[in-house]
């Protein structure tokens, strides 16, 4: 089994982003955006991240295959649109565009998992600064077993 841990909307808050990752075994460790960190550190602790609309020195968008699925990371602040149903369609497209089976975004601060068709979309919420229900800070956990793939939000 394979584990990408996924991050988003730090926002240069990174304690607790750094003892997640500490804590967590993956084999692949990604940021939606908005890190609000120096690229050498961002370097240090991810195998792949992308700019958010608070980030100015990366790239907005990255596609990587791992476990025999191709990824598509964003932030996603480019797609928004109040209308979340039509956001989450503009998204689902880049996947469709990039042949993708997952599509990895932040920018909204709340998690977001689709699982129903392919591109998948999955928003890890925020580990800094939470807009769900309950206020809480979030990551997730993706685990990859042959061609199953399981979906975990974690509340610190």
């Amino acid at each position: 089994m394979k584990r990408i841990l996924i991050i988003s909307d730090s926002h240069g808050i990174n304690d607790q982003m750094v003892k997640v990752i500490g804590h967590e075994s993956a084999d692949l460790v990604v940021h939606a955006g908005d890190y609000g960190w120096p690229i050498n550190k961002m370097k240090q602790y991810f195998d792949y991240f992308v700019d958010g609309n608070n980030d100015y020195d990366w790239k907005k968008m990255e596609t990587f295959v791992f476990a025999n699925l191709k990824f598509v990371l964003l932030h996603g602040d480019e797609y928004w649109s109040w209308n979340e149903n039509k956001w989450y369609e503009r998204l689902k497209q880049v996947g469709k565009d990039q042949d993708a089976d997952v599509v990895i975004f932040g920018h909204s601060h709340k998690e977001y998992i689709d699982a129903d068709s392919k591109p998948y979309l999955i928003n890890p919420g925020s580990i800094s600064l939470p807009r769900n229900d309950k206020m809480h800070k979030s990551y997730l956990i993706m685990e990859i077993d042959g061609g199953k793939m399981n979906f975990l939000i974690k509340h610190i």
